[in-house]
């Protein structure tokens, strides 16, 4: 299955975050070295704007040896429409750029959910219990298209799902849960004290095959096991 990361250089909170360095890797690098463990994933591709200072995240990329799409910058839903249809994809794992913590095990079992029942969406955030950074979303390409010719806000033009959510009768909906309560927990970049805290993590533990679960554990302030 094709793996969508959405990336852009310009962040509010914290500009350029997706080329910030957390030890030898970028923020964006670690997301996609986390990915490639996964036994379900085909492609992995970054889907990012057309703005000019969009033109960093298309440099890093092929150093990084990953293909690049760029697409609309305030048409989120049209960005990564666009993205499907040039890999001719039924579906697609949405993946944000900012989670360089992303378990592809959470992606390995959302594809596996999807490709038994072959709902519209597969989500572990409708209802949230993974922290965020662990989000995961599976898109079929058809109904993508179709809530792109329906919404109307620009809220949902950016971060599109929540047309799914709104209009959840409509839609055939399968939503995961971790079994455990760490919906406000974060594994994500959205600031410098993400940042921080993140790089720390990584320069003082051997992250790089982690669970989510783990890390949550040392985030938590307690020992890896057999520490």
């Amino acid at each position: 299955m094709l793996a969508i990361i959405q990336a852009r250089y310009d962040s509010s909170r914290l500009p350029g975050k997706a080329l910030s360095n957390l030890g030898e890797r970028s923020v964006l690098g670690r997301t996609i070295d986390r990915l490639s463990n996964s036994e379900e994933l085909g492609s992995i591709v970054i889907a990012t704007s057309i703005l000019k200072s969009d033109q960093a995240i298309v440099e890093h990329a092929e150093e990084l040896s990953t293909d690049v799409f760029r697409g609309s910058l305030e048409d989120v839903g049209e960005r990564l429409l666009k993205t499907c249809l040039a890999y001719e994809a039924e579906a697609f794992v949405r993946i944000s750029g900012d989670s360089p913590l992303i378990d592809w095990r959470i992606v390995d079992h959302a594809i596996r959910l999807f490709r038994v029942t072959k709902p519209d969406l597969v989500t572990n955030i409708f209802q949230r219990t993974f922290p965020k950074g662990q989000s995961v979303e599976i898109i079929k390409t058809d109904k993508l298209a179709e809530i792109c010719r329906s919404y109307r806000t620009s809220e949902e033009k950016e971060h599109v799902t929540p047309y799914f959510y709104k209009h959840f009768n409509d839609y055939k909906i399968l939503s995961f849960t971790s079994g455990s309560d760490s919906g406000n927990s974060r594994q994500c970049i959205d600031d410098e004290i993400d940042l921080r805290k993140v790089e720390q993590l990584v320069l003082a533990y051997q992250t790089e095959k982690m669970s989510w679960s783990e890390i949550e554990t040392l985030m938590n302030g307690q020992p890896p096991k057999g520490s």
